[in-house]
């Protein structure tokens, strides 16, 4: 196991269980204790977790957000799977909103090149992709003050986003719970309320790690999504309260 795989790992686990020690890593990735330590000492500088006497705690932070270069390689294998799954939703002939989120370009990299897709984008990243893959697709990026994660933000996006109606909106969001989507900050919040309005049919793409977690923002109500599409690190007992709320929920095999 690679050094970044085992440290996504070590996060999870602190995640779901809520605590864990270092002889409990050291057993589990047959490292010895220095290494473990070290790597408890740098999620713990990353703001992933919190080091105790022994081990770790989990982090209750929920203003928290990684940046952009970081999510894009957490939990990698989960979004691509998820990527995988989510394409094979879309039909020839549909109009699709593409969020520039990191899942969503990963997304944007499976795009079906033989289908005929009209797709509308946040993220001048997805945009160059799509444009380099070739293929029937014409891409649209709609336009705003420049961040560095390459995605567009201000009231310009907003403006232009009135402008489009959506056979399918692909977003993501920081946390779900039964009751709601949760938000760590107010661009993705404001994006997302308004594809609920402009879309036909909201797909959101949320690996585990996502689940029962809130943020500081409460979007949109989790019953308001037609597809949610996950992976299978998903809890039984949480999957089948989306399964009751939710129109359909896609698990890919990570």
């Amino acid at each position: 196991m690679s050094t970044a795989k085992r440290r996504n790992d070590i996060v999870s686990i602190v995640k779901n269980t809520g605590s864990v020690t270092v002889e409990q890593l050291v057993t589990r990735y047959n490292v010895s204790v220095e290494t473990v330590r070290r790597d408890l000492r740098l999620l713990d500088e990353k703001g992933l977790l919190r080091r105790t006497y022994g081990g770790a705690v989990k982090k209750e932070q929920t203003t928290w957000d990684m940046p952009y270069h970081q999510r894009m390689n957490f939990h990698y294998e989960q979004k691509e799977a998820i990527a995988k799954e989510a394409v094979l939703l879309l039909e020839d002939g549909d109009s699709l909103f593409l969020d520039g989120n990191t899942t969503g370009l990963v997304v944007s990299r499976y795009l079906p090149t033989q289908k005929e897709l009209l797709v509308v984008t946040n993220s001048t990243m997805i945009a160059l992709n799509i444009v380099q893959r070739g293929g029937r697709t014409k891409v649209f990026l709609v336009g705003g003050e420049v961040a560095e994660d390459g995605m567009t933000t201000g009231h310009k996006l907003y403006q232009e986003l009135r402008q489009y109606r959506f056979d399918k909106a692909m977003f993501s969001c920081m946390g779900i719970t039964p009751q709601g989507l949760f938000f760590s900050k107010s661009e993705p919040l404001r994006t997302a309320q308004a594809l609920a309005e402009q879309a036909e049919e909201l797909v959101l793409l949320a690996d585990s790690s996502k689940m029962n977690r809130s943020a500081f923002f409460f979007g949109i109500e989790t019953k308001r999504i037609d597809v949610l599409v996950t992976d299978d690190g998903i809890a039984p007992q949480m999957l089948d309260k989306l399964r009751d709320l939710v129109g359909k929920v896609v698990v890919a095999k990570a």
